[in-house]
């Protein structure tokens, strides 16, 4: 009698707590990427945990410190990162300024941006490139994200700002042919 008894009071709790785990399991596969889920979960939500904070005055904007690799880490996918932190940190070493002249998210120094427009396409399981549009003080912006997926979170890969402006990859490769 009392094994019966366990059985079912175990049959019980894998009811209450199996089912609402597998249930939230599939909507959560099913929903759309622009669902309001925890930044990372899909490349829209991590764009928008960054291009978010942008809206509105710079000054409520949160400061990155670009010298700090594991600040950066956080956006960018590592050997992206390294090579922003190294080259921040021998600038600021030397009172000068690093390869970046302005905020790699946006292509710019100052900022007063209203909205922004995400489009995410999946390239595989592991990639996705994005178009980030916006108008930062009257000037229209249309940026192209390469995304990588690093230990299960969303990361960028490279941003490509457009014309002769190149890639952001390509500004540390540009500045290390100069110095060379």
């Amino acid at each position: 009698m009392r094994r019966g008894i366990l059985a079912i009071v175990a049959c019980m709790l894998f009811t209450v707590l199996a089912v609402p785990v597998a249930f939230d399991a599939a909507a959560s596969a099913t929903s759309s990427p622009s669902a309001s889920a925890p930044a990372g979960h899909t490349a829209d939500a991590f764009l928008h945990s960054i291009y978010d904070r942008y809206l509105g005055p710079q000054d409520r904007a949160p400061v990155i410190d670009y010298t700090k690799e594991r600040e950066l880490q956080r956006y960018f996918e590592p050997s992206l990162a390294r090579i922003i932190a190294d080259d921040s940190a021998r600038a600021a070493k030397k009172g000068d300024e690093g390869t970046l002249d302005g905020d790699p998210f946006i292509d710019a120094q100052d900022w007063d941006i209203k909205a922004a427009d995400i489009q995410v396409t999946p390239v595989d399981a592991e990639h996705a490139k994005a178009v980030v549009k916006f108008d930062n003080l009257g000037e229209a912006k249309p940026l192209h994200v390469q995304l990588v997926r690093v230990s299960g979170a969303w990361k960028i890969h490279d941003v490509d700002y457009g014309g002769k402006e190149g890639t952001l990859r390509g500004l540390f490769k540009a500045d290390e042919t100069k110095s060379k």
